[in-house]
């Protein structure tokens, strides 16, 4: 019988991809690091976009929650920055794991592409 490979470790992420233009988008993704490092987000506006996009990496995060919860704060945070695409804020969280979760400080970089 042949070996199992054992199951890569789910990795949940914060992230966020910016725009030529200075524009960005937070987001977040539970994908493997090989369709990760392609993934830039499912917003219209990434959708669309047929350019060069830059992406960072805000957060990594084992428990979906934490990064589900740090998603909504920074889109909360730059809820008023004309310079964020997100529109849609989605958020359903059973607050017990989240007992312990601490928000990270994050500004959105200026990209120089």
């Amino acid at each position: 019988m042949a070996k199992r490979k054992p199951k890569e470790k789910k990795v949940h992420r914060v992230y966020c991809t910016y725009f030529p233009n200075g524009d960005y988008y937070i987001g977040y993704s539970g994908k493997p690091q090989k369709l990760y490092e392609k993934y830039y987000g499912s917003g219209k506006a990434v959708l669309q976009y047929e350019g060069e996009l830059q992406k960072e990496t805000i957060a990594e995060f084992e428990k979906k929650s934490w990064a589900k919860m740090q998603e909504f704060l920074l889109q909360w945070q730059q809820r008023k920055d004309p310079k964020c695409l997100n529109s849609m804020l989605n958020i359903r969280l059973n607050k017990e794991p989240l007992a312990d979760f601490e928000p990270l400080d994050w500004k959105p970089k200026s990209w120089d592409m």
